[in-house]
């Protein structure tokens, strides 16, 4: 499992890049003890986390998760990912949806176990407003679409889209797009067919982008959008067109087209034994038949790979059964109330006000500095002070423009909808385990199930190493609460 490391600090007198270093120190660590491999650090400096403004290396961090560059992220502790909840949803549901995990070195419990639900509960807000949004700009492209027009939206090399809204071909990228196709065809290998179409468009052509051109079918005069065809001169004829994608069939490798395999406890699952993360693996029996599991990657460890399909069901089953009854919604949804409550009691523009208030004291004494002839040396460094400034008088804005308070119906209501969900529906699945699962911890005789809330009646479940099928059902109580999380 390949992992990047996102530090950060703030400025102040006791801030330098120690902290940094300590930060990366202690999230290396963790990631030795889960056998995670660290591929790449991201670490901003003199940076504030109440928002992703300035903080280049975060937004390069998301960018690169974006692309799936890597499985994980580690940070320190949640505040160094940021102190925005709003923020700190919306990012974290940027790299779910990349499939890429947020993980903590130094905090099993970010503020709280019931905070994670509240995140959550954020987290599906913005997808609902983001999902709302998209609607609105799909309608109105396809109304576009309907007279003609690409009302927004990149197109694909060889077309341009004209100044009154049309699709045009681009002759010179048109050319160089038949030659590809040609070249294809005749079986010339793909980076050289990248190549001479980068050479011939000026423009780098990627594996993926390649891929995308020729199975393209704007390129036949059909470019659609939102279930309308806009009319576009076309640039392959269907007879070429064709002959591609029998190549690309003829071509193909068995195992080229596989689905990757979805695991629901990725980066939530850990080994009794050693304490390493397991691992999604997969394998063939000799009749063909594909078999999933959850491994434990460290050498000589005796725990032995537990079936894919049946430690999540287990999950899922006693999820369900021991979380989301009607008396752990009220008091779940009490928790949550609190927690904004409070959040909101303190006012997050207060120590921003002080901050600006010190840097306009700096700006004043650097002001007179200069006029009194103390050198251009200093000219730089009002600079600095100037956007310090105006970053956080918009800050202030940002913090006094807070979001109200999410009515207590809509916290009820949102965590109800997790009872009547389809549990085999392969979306409620993960949504029902990334809200209320914290750890998974087997081990060769017990299972221990981690949740966000310190509320609920804690419980173990018993298994039998010998027969991973009938460990479904066995339950007994066992009170224990460890770091905040009750354990099932």
């Amino acid at each position: 499992m390949k992992g990047v490391i996102y530090a950060r600090y703030s400025e102040g007198p006791r801030q330098t890049d120690q902290s940094i270093e300590g930060q990366v120190a202690d999230c290396r660590a963790y990631a030795e003890q889960k056998g995670i491999d660290v591929i790449g650090i991201y670490a901003d400096r003199h940076i504030s986390g109440t928002s992703t403004a300035g903080r280049d290396e975060f937004l390069r961090m998301i960018h690169d998760a974006e692309r799936q560059a890597f499985d994980c992220v580690i940070v320190w502790k949640i505040d160094r990912f940021g102190r925005s909840r709003e923020d700190i949803a919306v990012n974290k549901m940027k790299l779910r949806k990349a499939g890429v995990a947020l993980l903590y070195a130094r905090e099993a419990v970010p503020e709280g176990p019931e905070g994670i639900l509240l995140e959550s509960l954020l987290e599906g807000l913005a997808e609902y407003y983001s999902e709302d949004l998209r609607q609105k700009v799909s309608r109105g492209q396809r109304e576009g679409a309907k007279k003609g027009r690409l009302s927004a939206g990149s197109t694909p090399i060889g077309y341009r889209r004209a100044k009154d809204g049309t699709v045009e071909a681009v002759p010179e990228e048109a050319a160089a797009i038949r030659e590809a196709f040609d070249l294809y065809i005749a079986g010339e290998k793909l980076v050289d067919i990248r190549e001479k179409l980068g050479a011939r468009i000026g423009k780098r052509i990627t594996p993926g982008t390649l891929y995308r051109i020729l199975r393209n079918g704007h390129y036949l005069g059909a470019y659609e959008i939102q279930g309308v065809t806009v009319p576009v001169p076309p640039i392959i004829d269907r007879e070429t067109f064709d002959a591609a994608q029998a190549a690309h069939k003829g071509s193909r490798q068995n195992a080229a087209g596989r689905a990757r395999v979805k695991y629901l406890l990725s980066c939530k699952c850990h080994c009794e034994l050693c304490g390493t993360m397991l691992h999604g693996v997969s394998g063939r029996g000799k009749l063909g038949k594909d078999y999933h599991y959850y491994k434990c990657p460290k050498k000589g460890c005796g725990l032995k790979p537990v079936p894919q399909d049946v430690l999540e069901d287990l999950v899922l089953k006693h999820t369900a059964e021991d979380v989301l009854g009607e008396e752990m919604i009220e008091k779940l949804t009490g928790r949550i109330m609190e927690i904004q409550r409070s959040q909101q009691a303190e006012d997050p523009a207060t120590a921003l006000r002080k901050r600006l208030a010190e840097a306009k004291k700096k700006q004043a004494n650097i002001i007179q500095a200069i006029e009194d002839g103390a050198g251009s040396s200093l000219v730089a460094r009002l600079n600095e002070v100037d956007e310090m400034i105006e970053e956080l008088t918009l800050e202030i804005e940002r913090a006094e423009l807070k979001k109200p308070e999410i009515p207590e119906e809509i916290v009820r209501g949102w965590l109800q909808s997790f009872r009547s969900g389809d549990k085999n529906d392969p979306a409620f699945r993960e949504k029902l385990v990334r809200t209320f699962v914290a750890d998974v911890v087997v081990g060769p005789e017990e299972i221990h199930l981690f949740y966000n809330t310190t509320e609920s009646g804690p419980y173990s479940v018993s298994v039998r190493p010998a027969d991973w099928k009938d460990r479904i059902g066995a339950r007994t109580r066992t009170p224990s609460v460890i770091d905040g999380f009750i354990v099932v």
